[in-house]
């Protein structure tokens, strides 16, 4: 586990619920200076401080671990980046389901 990424994603995170690192101390029942350092990413952190920090930022360790949540869209996601998410039949019908959706779109705008 690469703790500078991890640390990184934590803070993208909150930053992205504009949260600051006093917020999620609290809710995560740590010190402003133990959030610091997890997101700096010069600590080990424990499972149960994973655990708090994921119900905190309501996500799952998957998402802090990986960044699966940093993708700016699902389509980001399934069809630019190397994803072990879907299948392929699954990526196809979801190809599908956009297209229909900007097809949808494109009529609206008319």
């Amino acid at each position: 586990m690469n703790r500078k990424q991890v640390g990184k994603n934590i803070r993208n995170r909150r930053k992205e619920l504009k949260m600051t690192q006093a917020d999620l101390a609290d809710k995560a029942h740590f010190s402003v200076i133990h959030v610091s350092h997890i997101e700096n990413g010069t600590v080990n952190m424990s499972l149960e401080a994973l655990l708090a920090i994921c119900h905190a930022l309501r996500i799952t360790p998957n998402d802090i671990l990986l960044g699966e949540y940093l993708y700016n869209s699902v389509e980001d996601m399934v069809f630019r980046e190397p994803s072990n998410h879907l299948n392929y039949d699954d990526k196809i019908l979801l190809q599908r389901i956009f297209g229909f959706m900007e097809e949808r779109r494109t009529k609206e705008d008319s």
